[in-house]
């Protein structure tokens, strides 16, 4: 109990971390963050390299897989001497965050060095989730399968992706860390401007925030780079490729966006009565999760009750003309041909 009291006494600096989730506007927070990283250090808060990788994995999520205290203390300890306050995202953290023992080590970690942790996620509405999940996939090639089955895996063989009060329910009772959640969503308005504004986040206001410098491309693939890429996957499938070691994949897909205007018209998988079985299959447990981190709300479905219902532009090849098919089938070659070039190992 005396050790636990010196080293509460010994916390004097603080980490806080954006760790996700993935598809809630990470990669906008970052660079919006790496815009304005000099009116953070105004405002006593510090920016660390959010770019910075061991690998191919960025630093901070590997150090906590691998449980690496020395690169913990090289990556912190250094920028905590000129600033008390730093701050690190990476939607790659959520994962092994959630994990217990890794978890326990990070917390441990950081004590030792004298930090306390502040982590924030954003959360969005299942249906909106899985469509997102379904389409990063798709596009780097990781399935062929279509979205009912999709569906499926989600809901019963990953609640630790989908199921938030499963997901988080220790961090959500660990008395060593303060964990924020934001509903996500353009009704709730800039994903960046909320999380800089998290109560206890930053230690004195930085005045007016610069805008986001722009330029990253949209990587909604739209209805034609779904069908581009399923097709391309089960070719790959076909040949016996080996998926695991294919690289720099998403950038084939990406390749024909702009160009051919595909992210123009976005992709929505679901039926409405899709849409309804996964909110119905989350309700329970979405409830209870609100009970614990949004008291003040009534129920998820209340919390959410602006979403804007996505256009359905449900994945048929009777929505494509006959020209477009002709494009599209076309390009599977194409794109099978970069990966060969690419990846000559995954093709042995």
């Amino acid at each position: 109990m005396i050790e636990c009291v010196k080293r509460a006494l010994r916390v004097k600096k603080t980490l806080l971390l954006h760790a996700g989730t993935h598809k809630t506007a990470s990669t906008y927070i970052q660079s919006r963050l790496q815009v304005n990283k000099n009116l953070l250090l105004r405002s006593g808060v510090r920016l660390l390299d959010i770019k910075r990788k061991v690998g191919s994995e960025k630093i901070l999520p590997a150090i906590i897989r691998t449980r690496d205290t020395e690169s913990l203390k090289s990556l912190l300890e250094a920028k905590s001497e000129q600033c008390q306050t730093l701050l690190y995202s990476a939607e790659q953290c959520t994962q092994p965050l959630l994990r217990k023992k890794r978890l326990r080590w990070f917390l441990d970690a950081l004590e030792g060095m004298g930090f306390e942790l502040k982590v924030s996620f954003f959360l969005r509405d299942q249906p909106d989730y899985i469509n997102s999940m379904y389409i990063q996939k798709v596009k780097k090639f990781y399935h062929s399968i279509g979205i009912s089955e999709y569906i499926e895996q989600c809901m019963y063989q990953q609640p630790d992706w989908f199921d938030y009060n499963y997901m988080f329910s220790r961090l959500i009772t660990s008395p060593r860390v303060d964990v924020r959640f934001l509903p996500y969503g353009r009704q709730f308005g800039d994903p960046f401007e909320r999380l800089m504004a998290l109560p206890g986040w930053l230690p004195r206001s930085p005045g007016e925030w610069l805008p986001d410098v722009g330029g990253r491309a949209n990587d909604q693939p739209g209805l034609k780079g779904v069908y581009l890429a399923l097709r391309v996957s089960a070719e790959l499938e076909r040949l016996g490729v080996d998926f695991g070691k294919l690289k720099r994949r998403s950038r084939y897909i990406r390749r024909y966006l702009t160009a051919l205007g595909w992210p123009s018209d976005r992709y929505f998988g679901l039926e409405r009565q899709q849409v309804e079985k996964i909110r119905e299959f989350y309700d329970s447990s979405n409830n209870l999760f609100v009970e614990k981190v949004w008291k003040d709300c009534s129920s998820w479905r209340s919390i959410f009750r602006d979403q804007r219902d996505q256009p359905l532009n449900v994945l048929d090849e009777s929505m494509l003309s006959a020209v477009d098919k002709r494009e599209l089938e076309s390009l599977v070659g194409v794109v099978v041909e970069d990966l060969r070039v690419s990846s000559p190992d995954a093709f042995r």
